[in-house]
């Protein structure tokens, strides 16, 4: 059979590359979730709490280095690839550069304050430790990375394949970590907790990036030759913009975790850790929809109101049902994991799954906006949510424990999607038109 008449035997979505892209992370995202599940059960049930605990601490701190020194980056890749033509293999490499290099100073700064954030962190001590934990950050803003980098070379069916890999590795890992290590307790189990977790990914991500810089650049580089990269200086203003608006975010994500695991009990913790794990993997089917936007964009600026159309009514048909499951079934599905997580995290597991609604119309409307270089609305944005969503978590957490930051979260992502709806509908309906957002004129389109 020939491929175009393969084409007519799949669904009219496969066809469309907004569609194909997001459904392809989609897929990611669900599988994720499902293998996590199991994964996170067989960790819950072997190891000790408190040394759960503490091991996803480990993870937390190193989920909030990388972010903030690797997801700043990621609008870029996003809006830049797709049009990067012969330039995207440097334009590429420089950015895993830049990430590692912020990696390595942000550890060397969180690793010389250790003292300051609890003695949950003491197991970061010394510099066999340090090392160990500044490497697998850069793991993991490269693994960050390289999905974006894939999206953006309308590549996405890969990131599955890729992340299957992963969790195939993770696993075997886990469960020889599991004999070895059944009857321990301590450092070593919270040190294998953290390493089954994230270790596999320097395997795969030396494996994947060996491909995408030796044939995925290149296809991508032949097809769009037509086009060039914008001046530096362009890139450098929607950089900035879009990076600081990436940080608040990422202190929203990233660093309420740490926040928590400082301030409350290594079993709670591990509690609130595994429950926001599990959250945030439906909030990652919206966010995924949000960059095949934005990569779609920088393609064909004329079909974003189109496409944002679309990505609404997909995103929502698909996330209303899984949120709806999420939290009737949150009891049944903690419970898999022990009595204490059933018991503790049952109502922050459900606001945590409610606030993913509102989160859905945010990260959408962000990448709209970064398809039109609106890196100055996309920082103001993310600043009122990650300012309402900390602050209260602050207030809340004291008074009601981690349901409190819960609530903080779930009104926070509330209160900012109803303000940004109503911009969000006019780019959907057409009325906004990217000339008047971006007109010609405009060097660097990085409007207030």
């Amino acid at each position: 059979m020939t491929d175009s008449g393969l084409r007519r035997f799949l669904p009219a979505d496969l066809n469309d590359p907004l569609l194909r892209s997001a459904y392809s992370l989609m897929l990611n995202a669900g599988a994720g979730a499902v293998i996590g599940l199991g994964y996170w059960t067989v960790t819950a049930r072997v190891f000790d709490e408190k040394d759960v605990g503490v091991g996803m601490a480990i993870l937390a701190a190193m989920r909030l280095l990388a972010a903030v020194t690797s997801f700043g980056f990621v609008g870029t890749v996003a809006r830049f690839v797709p049009e990067a033509g012969r330039r995207t293999s440097r334009f590429v490499a420089t950015v895993y550069g830049a990430a590692a290099t912020l990696a390595v100073a942000g550890c060397a700064l969180f690793l010389l304050t250790l003292s300051g954030w609890g003695e949950t962190y003491s197991l970061l001590s010394g510099w066999g430790a340090g090392v160990v934990f500044t490497v697998m950050v850069i793991v993991w803003s490269i693994c960050t990375l390289q999905d974006v980098v894939l999206t953006g070379l309308r590549k996405a069916p890969w990131v599955p394949v890729a992340n299957l890999v992963f969790w195939v590795i993770r696993f075997a890992v886990l469960a020889g970590c599991a004999v070895l290590l059944a009857r321990s307790s301590g450092a070593a189990v919270s040190w294998a907790v953290f390493l089954a977790w994230i270790a596999p990914g320097l395997v795969v991500a030396l494996c994947l990036n060996t491909i995408v810089f030796r044939r995925l650049i290149p296809q991508h580089a032949r097809r769009t030759a037509g086009k060039s990269l914008p001046p530096a200086r362009q890139i450098g203003r929607f950089l900035a913009g879009d990076y600081a608006g990436s940080i608040f975010t990422l202190l929203f994500n990233y660093g309420v975790p740490v926040l928590v695991a400082a301030q409350v009990s290594k079993e709670m913790n591990a509690y609130y850790g595994l429950t926001i794990t599990l959250g945030a993997m439906l909030e990652m089917l919206s966010y995924t929809m949000a960059s095949s936007l934005t990569v779609e964009g920088a393609f064909d600026a004329a079909k974003l109101a189109e496409n944002c159309r679309r990505a609404l009514r997909r995103t929502f048909l698909i996330l209303t049902p899984l949120v709806l499951a999420a939290t009737l079934l949150a009891p049944v599905a903690l419970w898999l994991f022990g009595e204490g997580y059933a018991h503790h995290a049952t109502d922050l597991m459900r606001l945590i799954a409610l606030a993913a609604l509102p989160r859905a119309v945010v990260e959408l409307y962000l990448g709209a906006l970064r398809a039109l270089r609106r890196a100055g609305v996309i920082v103001f944005v993310q600043f009122g949510m990650a300012a309402m969503a900390i602050g209260g978590a602050q207030v809340l957490l004291p008074v009601y424990g981690i349901t409190g930051v819960g609530i903080a979260i779930l009104a926070a992502q509330t209160i900012t999607a109803l303000a940004v709806l109503p911009s969000l509908w006019r780019i959907a309906s057409g009325r906004a038109q990217a000339a008047r957002l971006h007109p010609p004129d405009d060097p660097g389109g990085v409007q207030a």
